[in-house]
């Protein structure tokens, strides 16, 4: 038969907690890391929204082609998309949806051919560098 020793309330409340060193250990390379990917993550953050105003424009300049096929014009808002006309008994999009930082989309007709979408970005304010514009050739 194995003996067993009594261990006292003493010996079992030295084995219970880490010690300071190992808990600033832990701190330390979890700040470590925050301060490694932090940085990474905010910027994919901004990349994923303004890709994703990209791609909205894009289907509203797809829409605007299609408007303009039919209707020997361009839209006078992007308004327009979502309502049916004589033409077309379907709306060409459901609904305009608002940018990704929450603001609507500025669209402006700039002459029989050609118009511009924009977005103010992040800080929402006109001709910064956040600004997205669609089509690309519009921006210059």
């Amino acid at each position: 038969m194995a003996i067993r020793r009594a261990v006292t309330q003493k010996e079992q409340n030295k084995r219970r907690g880490f010690t300071l060193v190992e808990l600033m250990v832990v701190v330390v390379i979890l700040g470590t890391l925050i301060a490694l990917v932090g940085p990474n993550i905010w910027n994919m953050l901004f990349e994923s929204n303004y890709q994703a105003a990209k791609t909205q424009m894009s289907s509203f300049g797809q829409a605007i082609d299609t408007y303009k096929m039919s209707n020997k014009k361009l839209p006078d808002s992007l308004q327009q998309l979502t309502e049916t006309d004589g033409r077309n008994p379907y709306p060409l999009m459901k609904t305009i949806p608002a940018d990704p930082w929450g603001a609507d989309y500025e669209y402006r007709v700039l002459d029989r051919n050609n118009y511009q979408i924009r977005s103010y970005g992040e800080d929402g304010l006109p001709d910064t560098e956040d600004d997205v514009t669609y089509p690309e050739e519009a921006e210059k």
